[in-house]
């Protein structure tokens, strides 16, 4: 599953908790909403019929008193221009969030709510796991359907990439990793960085046996 187009969708905003990339749907929606209250608040404290003078520049050094320009300006109009920063604020977690449950949609978008919780992986499926470069490749069996297996491993990532890897039933699953389907039964699980390789090849460490697993000396495979 390419991770581009929504990393490029959820957009770098200003958090009170956590990075913009590791906030769910609902956690974006509540962001929005902080900002919303902000905006509302500022613009409350804007008056229309306020002004006042002030100069346009300081006065130089040796210009005769009373030399400066004066201007009207209203001294709550700040008010509004934060106003306007935090609504662009909330539109940005707002855009974030339907981002976010537009890609878990399209993922899942053949299986129902409760399906999508629940990871369609099991231990026993896998005879071989092979390390690469990029994090781990999982060799089904020939009786598991392997295509089926992918297109709902995919939904499950995008669920949990919606709910912010709160609840992931799915052990292998960790931040930052794609899923593709290889030569029809093999699972590649590749990570965004090097770090988060070493995560899916700790994990498979953890859920499959030993003589499973080809360490990454022999499977160069990317």
């Amino acid at each position: 599953m390419n991770r581009k187009l929504l990393a490029a969708a959820v957009l770098a905003v200003s958090c009170s908790h956590s990075r913009p990339e590791e906030m769910s749907a609902a956690e974006h929606r509540a962001e929005a909403r902080v900002h919303q209250e902000n905006a509302r608040r500022e613009a409350g404290q804007y008056n229309p019929g306020l002004t006042v003078q002030g100069p346009m520049a300081p006065r130089r050094y040796g210009d005769p008193a009373g030399n400066e320009s004066l201007f009207e300006y209203n001294p709550t109009a700040k008010h509004l221009e934060t106003a306007d920063r935090e609504m662009r604020r909330a539109a940005d977690h707002l855009a974030a969030a339907r981002s976010l449950e537009a890609f878990e949609a399209g993922a899942c978008r053949d299986l129902a709510p409760a399906e999508r919780s629940a990871c369609p992986l099991l231990a026993s499926w896998v005879t071989t796991v092979r390390d690469t470069r990029l994090g781990i490749e999982l060799e089904l069996k020939p009786e598991v359907d392997a295509a089926d297996t992918h297109r709902r491993l995919d939904c499950h990532l995008a669920y949990a990439e919606a709910k912010g890897f709160e609840r992931p039933s799915c052990p292998l699953f960790v931040k930052g990793m794609s899923i593709r389907l290889r030569n029809q039964r093999v699972l590649v699980f590749s990570g965004e960085t090097p770090q988060v390789a070493k995560e899916l090849q700790e994990q498979a460490r953890r859920i499959f046996a030993p003589e499973r697993i080809v360490p990454a000396a022999v499977s160069q495979t990317p």
